[in-house]
């Protein structure tokens, strides 16, 4: 019964905790937007009034998502779709965000993919692994680059986040994905501890591996493996992976 009344708390938590990221990143845009930054006419402005329209129909998803954890697959939500467009797509929606706090972002794709680049899964939960690792770049990066990579390494499909933040000390690692855990040197940066766990449960009910290389004081680069599978789409194959009873499943502990 605690195990579920807990599952449930976090559950709610890691929702509030994505809606205020993507209100947060709409009123950035916006209050760019009335500064003036991105120009007068409505051509400049309209890749980020889509932008903002995006980061609107987001919330609106995540919300319908609320039917299920964030950590189960929900059958009814899994899709089909191409991650090179999907991952141009969080670009152009974290562009904007990242020049605000003068970093510069970059999409670096392959002129070839082995096996496509079609993925099978539930894409709103998808979208909150990828964004919470980019939100998460961008919080710990006071100046620099940040780069959104889609690789193909030995037949799998390989997501690389990179940035030349604060880096994050070895004897960390282990803690950075435990549910509310702060980091020692984010004294001065807001957060509720929750965007890393939610990265790590959703990667955990596709099937998928999360790797984190980092050095304290020159960046930290997390990747996500996609492994490959013999029908030629990444991800989610035709069976659903168990339900996890407990929420420590998908935890390095």
């Amino acid at each position: 019964m605690q195990q579920e009344h807990l599952s449930k708390q976090l559950d709610l938590l890691a929702l509030l905790h994505d809606v205020s990221n993507n209100h947060q990143g709409a009123s950035i845009v916006l209050n760019q937007m009335i500064a003036g930054a991105y120009g007068q006419s409505l051509e400049e402005i309209r890749p980020f009034l889509i932008s903002l329209q995006e980061l609107n129909e987001r919330v609106v998803s995540l919300i319908q998502s609320r039917k299920t954890t964030f950590f189960e697959v929900n059958p009814m939500t899994v899709t089909q779709f191409d991650m090179l467009a999907f991952l141009q797509k969080t670009y152009c929606l974290f562009n904007p965000i990242a020049q605000y706090h003068s970093l510069k972002l970059h999409y670096e794709t392959q002129t070839l993919y082995k096996h496509g680049t079609q993925v099978r899964a539930d894409g709103v939960s998808i979208d909150r692994m990828i964004c919470n690792i980019l939100t998460n770049a961008i919080k710990y990066t006071s100046r620099g680059e940040i780069f959104l990579r889609l690789l193909h390494q030995c037949d799998d499909l390989i997501i690389e986040i990179e940035d030349t933040g604060i880096g994050i000390a070895a004897e960390q690692i282990s803690n950075i994905f435990l549910p509310l855990w702060q980091s020692p040197n984010s004294s001065n940066r807001v957060g509720m501890g929750l965007g890393l766990y939610i990265a790590l449960s959703v990667a955990y009910a596709h099937g998928l591996d999360i790797k984190v290389n980092s050095t304290v004081g020159q960046g930290t680069k997390f990747t996500i493996i996609f492994p490959y599978k013999d029908d030629g789409i990444y991800g989610l194959d035709g069976r659903m992976l168990p339900k996890s009873q407990k929420v420590q499943d998908a935890l390095p502990i």
